[in-house]
Parts: structure tokens; sequence; C-alpha cells
């Protein structure tokens, strides 16, 4: 019971966007604490938050169930015909998984940056082997389908996946959500070669590496296409930046040319500013020696009231 309420509260948080698991993971561990079941809260706390590219995996399980469908079917008829060593329905196969995986890759690219978590090339490129690891190993498949996974699966020839700690919960137990499989909807391909006969080592060798060499081609057309829209955005960004140096240059031309005014403006201010302290300094030279006229006018002007008054009083004394 402990591990269905763990795999419950494991397929809540795996739907969240990594922002918020940790605070929402968090809360049930101590909610489940509070209720007494330690234990559990304990499982809770200790989950994981996924890695980026697990984190699209899982959006894709929830969001394009239909499109895993397929993958899980086309991934049994690739184990199938790898297992009877038919080439001719390998290279069938192979060359629909191309289609359905950049088909998946698009939705990929879509849903992350719905959530404004553009991924980085690096991230689809653990995207698409996490998917291609689901058509090689049935393992890897049920525990992609229960959109729980805490890291990328990677996948080495047709060799089992390693899944451990790849999945958070319970393993076996996919999200509550009933499959349909797109199987039906597809003729069976036929598992042997035409006359009963089957491959040859050499014969199952061969399409074992062309279907790695189909593989790194899907890879290397999925970098491409990416490398190009990188490219379309840094064309962008550099129009859009030459666009704003151009602006900024133009304010920068108008700013040299005011600030060219304002220097001479000041070169002006500044020689009659020196010619203004040589008048006034004239002017100082003019004032004083008036002070000085003045002042001595004034002396003479009180000796003369002084004879004025010598004058009257002789004058008097004469009546």
């Amino acid at each position: 019971m402990a591990t269905d309420v763990l795999t419950a509260a494991a397929d809540e948080l795996y739907a969240l966007v990594p922002e918020e698991f940790t605070a929402a993971r968090n809360t049930r561990a101590k909610d489940a604490k509070a209720a007494g079941d330690r234990e559990l809260g304990d499982l809770i706390g200790a989950l994981r938050k996924p890695s980026p590219a697990a984190w699209i995996v899982n959006q894709l399980v929830r969001r394009h169930p239909d499109e895993l469908d397929e993958l899980h079917d086309l991934g049994e008829e690739l184990r199938d015909a790898q297992a009877s060593g038919d080439g001719k329905a390998l290279t069938s196969i192979g060359a629909e998984r191309r289609r359905l995986l950049s088909a998946l890759l698009r939705q990929a690219i879509e849903l992350a940056d719905a959530a404004d978590r553009s991924p980085s090339r690096a991230v689809l490129d653990e995207v698409e082997q996490t998917l291609i690891a689901a058509t090689v190993d049935e393992a890897a498949a049920s525990a992609l389908a229960t959109g729980r996974l805490v890291r990328s699966l990677q996948a080495v020839g047709f060799e089992p996946v390693e899944l451990d700690g790849a999945v958070a919960g319970e393993a076996s137990a996919a999200p509550q959500t009933t499959r349909r499989s797109a199987r039906a909807a597809r003729p069976e391909r036929p598992t042997k070669r035409g006359g009963g006969g089957t491959a040859t080592d050499d014969e199952r060798r061969a399409e074992r590496e062309q279907a790695e060499r189909d593989a790194k081609a899907e890879r290397d057309r999925a970098a491409r296409e990416q490398a190009e829209a990188d490219l379309r955005d840094a064309t962008e960004r550099a129009e859009a930046a030459q666009r704003a140096l151009a602006e900024a240059e133009d304010q920068l031309q108008a700013a040299e040319w005011n600030a060219d005014e304002l220097r001479d403006e000041r070169h002006d201010l500044e020689a009659r500013l020196k010619e203004l302290r040589s008048e006034i300094a004239e002017a100082e030279r003019d004032e004083r020696e008036a002070e000085r006229v003045c002042a001595k006018a004034a002396v003479a002007v009180d000796r003369a009231r002084d004879d004025v008054e010598a004058a009257e009083a002789a004058l008097a004394a004469l009546d």
C-alpha cells in the first residue's frame, strides 16, 4: 500500500515543471510524516528532481500518449524483426521509427518552449536516445511509459538498457491512462524472409549496422535542423543588435555634436571671462584712484572751510 501511495505521489510530482518539484515534494513528505507515516514521508522526500531530458519525456508521455503508443508498438515489431533476422522489416521499421522520432522531437521542443524551457541540443539528444532505448528494450519501454523518469536512458545496440535509479516509484506502474495500441491500425509486417529462409549472421550484422547508421543519420538530421534553427535565431539577434548599434551610433553622433557646441561655447565664455577680469582689474584701479582723489578733495574742502572761518573771525574783530 505504501508503494501505491508513493507511486501516486510521484505521478503528480513528475507532472510538474522542475521549478515546482522540490517545494511540492517537500510539502508532500512533510504531510505524510505529520499523518504518522514517517517511512512514506522519507520515501517521498528521497524522490529526485527529473533531469531536463527526463522531464521532457515525462511530458511527452502525458501529452502525446498516442504517439508514445505507436513508438511502443514499433519497438515490439523492431525486436521481433531483430530476433527473426528480417532485414526487410528492420529497414521498413527503422524508417518509420525515424519519422516518429522526428515528430516526437518537434513535439518535445514545443512542450519545452511552452514552459519557457527551450532545450539545448544536448538535452534533445538525450530525449532522442531515451525514445530509441524504449524501442530496443521492453523494460525500458515500460519505464518510459510510467511518466516518472528521473534520468534519460541509453541503449547500446540491442542490449538491455540500464534502468537502475531511472524511475521514481513503482517501475511497472504506468500512469492511470488506458493504453491504445497503434499496432492494430497498421498491417503486420512479415517476420520471415521470402522463401522461408532466415537471415545469416552476416546479414543480421549488416542489418544492425544499417539500423545504427540510420539512427546516426536521424540524429545528424535533427542536429542539422537544430543548428539551422540556432543560426536563424543568431542571425535575427545579430540583425537586432546591428539596428541597436546604428541607433546608438546616431545618438553618439548627436551627443558629440552637442558636446562640441558646448565646448565652443565654454571657450568663448572663458575668453570673455578673461576679458572681464582685465576690465574689472582696470575698473578697480580707477575706483581706487577716484577714492584717493575724493579723499584729497575732502581734505582741501575742510581746509578751505577752516580758512573761511578764520577770515570771518578776523573781520569780526575789526568791527
